[in-house]
């Protein structure tokens, strides 16, 4: 996969600031000189919020005003407009390509069918990986049961395409395929118009002929997508909070991409207590205070804080334990803690404020 993007995977539960987290990593990146896109497969229009730039969708916009920062870009999928350019981009001829877009079962298959979000998830990384202008990409997955569908993708696509039903399928019609089906059983035929309408036989025949000339691209690019998330230049991130629900979640997700053999890179620890310190400013003495009550509830406010940091340190403890524990290929898995903010970041200042506390990935 030489001359291609070093892809960041961002991984994680719902709620854990896992946009967030990948803007901000997409802003320190941008900050360390690499031109960055910052891609969200998620269904959810969090990212935007994030850097502050209204709506986004399948083009990419710039992303503007970072101090000394390279060229970054944001994008969010929209599987159907992926689809179409795809059949536009891959089909063999013009009309080929209209007998796709017009057919009702290749509507229903763009739109409707489960796991064509992420199947074009995949058809997009690999489109925008392998084009040259950005050096990295930072990629916003769903929540993690979702994440885990866009992981499989590449494999079930591939699989899918080596299938003898499909090569059956896709027949020209006057050999075989569907064609048969309705020539050769009536009441079968009979059965399935009156479930699915009187057009269904016939329109299923044109998709599988007219989509006869892409699967062997479909199978190609899944292919490449395995190998591109398994490369060197890709690195799987997992964000968790300390909350034992996130930590499941995230440990459940670190199990798959180790049997995966996925090139996992830490944990991004969102949301921990910072120790108290003397120059806390919740720590300071309001004028006219009995200073008996105050010293005591500010000793209360210490001891509460420091007994958090303390259940997190566990909970941290608990991610290296478990990422020791699936498997050695692993090697030695860095966490780091991101301090909890006081509210989410809205724009592209707050960004790199809490890009700063990212850690230095760009080599």
């Amino acid at each position: 996969m030489s001359g291609d993007a070093r892809v960041y995977v961002i991984c994680g539960s719902g709620g854990v600031g896992k946009t967030t987290t990948s803007a901000a990593l997409a802003v320190r990146l941008a900050q360390a000189g690499a031109r960055t896109l910052v891609l969200t497969i998620d269904p959810a229009r969090r990212l935007a919020d994030a850097l502050g730039i209204g709506t986004i969708g399948n083009a990419t916009q710039r992303v503007e005003g970072i101090p000394g920062a390279a060229a970054l870009d944001a994008m969010m999928l929209d599987a159907k407009q992926t689809f179409d350019a795809l059949v536009t981009r891959h089909a063999r001829t013009s009309e080929a390509r209209d007998r796709i877009l017009r057919n009702r079962i290749y509507t229903f298959v763009s739109t409707r069918l489960p796991g064509v979000h992420e199947y074009m998830a995949m058809e997009k990384l690999h489109e925008l990986a392998t084009t040259g202008r950005w050096d990295a990409i930072v990629l916003d997955t769903p929540p993690s049961a979702h994440a885990l569908d866009f992981l499989a993708a590449p494999a079930r696509m591939a699989n899918l395409m080596d299938e003898g039903v499909m090569r059956w399928l896709v027949l020209p019609t006057t050999r075989g395929g569907w064609r048969m089906l309705e020539r050769g059983s009536e009441l079968l035929a009979g059965v399935l118009n009156s479930m699915l309408g009187e057009r269904t036989i016939g329109d299923i025949a044109e998709f599988f002929s007219a989509f006869q000339g892409l699967w062997d691209g479909f199978r190609e690019r899944s292919n490449a997508v395995r190998a591109l998330l398994a490369a060197p230049s890709t690195r799987f991130l997992l964000v968790t909070t300390p909350a034992p629900g996130a930590r499941a979640e995230a440990i459940a997700v670190l199990d798959v991409l180790a049997q995966r053999g996925l090139p996992f890179a830490g944990f991004l620890v969102n949301r921990c207590a910072a120790p108290p310190h003397a120059g806390d400013p919740r720590f300071g003495q309001p004028a006219g205070e009995d200073t008996a009550a105050l010293e005591d509830a500010l000793r209360a406010m210490v001891h509460a804080q420091r007994e958090r940091v303390a259940r997190e340190e566990g909970a941290i403890a608990a991610l290296t334990a478990a990422a020791r524990s699936a498997g050695a290929a692993l090697g030695d898995v860095p966490v780091w803690r991101i301090q909890e903010q006081p509210s989410p970041p809205h724009d592209v200042r707050a960004l790199t404020l809490l890009a700063a506390e990212l850690p230095d990935l760009a080599a």
